[in-house]
C-alpha cells in the first residue's frame, strides 16, 4: 500500500487569523468545505484542500462530539514538531515574512540540496517552507 499526506487538521481558537496566515504567507486559497456542525475552512493548494481548520470552543459539544466521538486519543498531545511545504519561490516567501513582521530561521540540511525556512504561525504553529538549494542561490 502506497500512503500519501491527504490533508492536516489544525484546531485554532482564532478561525480567521489561522486562515489568513496560510493564505497570506503559503498562497493557500480557502474552498469548498462540507456543511459541518462546527466552525472551520478548508485551504487547498490547487485543488486539493491541504489544510483543514477547525474553530475549536470547549463549550461546544457538537464539534467535540464530531471530533472525538470514536477517538482513543486526546487531541493536542503535542508530538508533532511541525508541518512541511514545498515551496517554489525563494524570493517571494521572504518579502511576505517580511512584510507581514513575522520572525523566521533559515538551515541548509547537510549533503541534500535543500534549504529550510521556519516561521511560527498563529497559536505557535511551526511551519517549514522547503527549496532546492538552486532556487536560493538563482
Amino acid at each position: 500500500m502506497n500512503s500519501l499526506l491527504n490533508h492536516v487538521l489544525i484546531h485554532t481558537s482564532d478561525l480567521k487569523k489561522m486562515s489568513l496566515f496560510f493564505e497570506q504567507i503559503l498562497g493557500l486559497k480557502q474552498g469548498y468545505r462540507p456543511p459541518f456542525p462546527f466552525s472551520g475552512a478548508w485551504l487547498y493548494s490547487d485543488d486539493k484542500p491541504i489544510i483543514h481548520l477547525s474553530e475549536s470552543n470547549p463549550a461546544d459539544t457538537e464539534f467535540s462530539d464530531y471530533l472525538d466521538a470514536k477517538s482513543t486519543s486526546k487531541p493536542g498531545t503535542g508530538i508533532i514538531d511541525h508541518i512541511a511545504f514545498s515551496g517554489n519561490d525563494y524570493p517571494l516567501l521572504i518579502k511576505q515574512l517580511e512584510h507581514y513582521h513575522l520572525n523566521f530561521f533559515e538551515r541548509s540540511v547537510p549533503l541534500t540540496g535543500e534549504h529550510q525556512v521556519f516561521v511560527t504561525a498563529p497559536e505557535g504553529l511551526k511551519v517549514e517552507i522547503q527549496f532546492d538549494s538552486e532556487m536560493i542561490e538563482s
